[in-house]
Parts: structure tokens; sequence; C-alpha cells
């Protein structure tokens, strides 16, 4: 009777009664290895979901006459708590950046930022938004995906500090203010972006839904 079989490849190796005890601590080290390296996986996914910031979370970004807009189709604000707060009855607030990044995100080129005050009919199922601010603009009947992108599209970076051939990032920031909370400003024409730019300079309060995403480098030859 042949002990310590080991099949691979087509061909058994026989290994001695001594060794089985080794081989089987070496087997159950991997499966530990393994585990440990599944659950380091899990909880660095869940630190980033709790912080807002996703995998998968890209933007892409499109070229006009002179500015750039960003997009995200696996970005999405409009959930969990600030989601629970409009289907509840409240409008929420959200307020939102996009800085354009060079030197591999070391340096800001520029800012753009609002502030967008959101609500949500109950018995039509769809969302109302406004633009606050002196450039004041309200859309409504949006589904929640349209909704963000509306925001997103309101969002315009200039990219006459850009060269064709220099590479450049993008980075969104969305965050839901607190009701009785800090906010980023007022509903009047006096919101200002070094307002926001000083609000998203402040970490956010525990709990507080925030969103981040990046995306690059790109080069403005490269866009469309």
């Amino acid at each position: 009777m042949t002990e310590g079989l080991a099949q691979g490849a087509g061909t058994a190796v026989e290994f001695s009664p001594r060794a089985q005890p080794l081989l089987g601590r070496a087997a159950g080290y991997c499966t530990s290895l393994q585990s440990m390296r599944l659950a380091a996986t899990r909880i660095f996914v869940t630190v980033l979901m709790l912080a807002g910031i996703l995998p998968g979370q890209a933007l892409e970004v499109r070229r006009g006459a002179g500015t750039l807009q960003v997009s995200g189709p696996k970005f999405h604000f409009i959930e969990g708590r600030a989601l629970d707060r409009l289907r509840n009855g409240a409008s929420v607030v959200f307020a939102a950046q996009l800085s354009l990044l060079s030197d591999r995100k070391a340096t800001v080129v520029e800012r753009a930022g609002a502030r967008f005050a959101m609500s949500f009919d109950i018995w039509e199922e769809k969302f109302a938004v406004t633009r606050l601010g002196w450039s004041r603009k309200s859309v409504s009947h949006l589904s929640a995906a349209a909704a963000e992108t509306w925001c997103l599209d309101s969002l315009r970076l200039s990219s006459d500090r850009l060269s064709s051939s220099s590479p450049f990032w993008v980075r969104l920031e969305v965050r839901a203010e607190e009701p009785g909370g800090e906010n980023a400003g007022d509903d009047g024409p006096d919101v200002s972006l070094a307002r926001l730019v000083e609000f998203f300079s402040r970490a956010a309060r525990p709990g507080q839904p925030h969103w981040m995403a990046e995306g690059g480098p790109f080069r403005l030859a490269a866009l469309k």
C-alpha cells in the first residue's frame, strides 16, 4: 500500500510519512494566507465605500470650446442617507467641486464649483434640481441618473492653461450639506468659488455623506 501520494501533471510523487505533517502545516499556512488576503481586500473596499471612493469610479472628460466637462457613468451620489432624506420629503443641498490637476495631481490648475438643491416627488418618483447662486437654473422630472448628470454638466473647467500634450487629471468631490451644520454658502448671489474651496478644504463631518472620484491622465490632443 503506497502512502503519501501527490498527483501532479499525470505523475505520482511519493512522500515519506515524516514529511506528511510538514505538508499539512504548509497547506494550512497557504490557506490562512489566502484568507488574510481576502479579509484585507474586503476591509480596503469597505473603507473606500465609507469614504465615498469606489474602485472603477474613474471620470471621463470631454472637450468643448476652451472648456472641459466630466461624466461619471459609475459615479453616483443620490444614494444612502441623502436619498433617504429626499424620499422622506426633505430638500437636500449638494455642494460640488471639480478640480483640474497637473504635475501628477500635485498642482491645482483650475477649479469649478456649485451648490445644487434637490427634491423628490414621491408621486411621480422624479427629482427636481436647482443650481443655487447667481447662475440660478432649475430642472425637474428627472431620474436619479439624469439629475446627477445635469449637476456634473453644470461644472465646466477652462482648458486655456493646458498645453495640448501635457498630462492632466480631474477630481470631483461632492458633499451633502447637513441640516443645521456648516454649509458651503447660502442661496444668494454672493456664493463664491472661494467659499466652496474653503468648505472642501475641511474634512467632512463624521457620518456626513461625501463622494470623490478621479480620472486621468488625459491630454488635450487626444480628447474629442
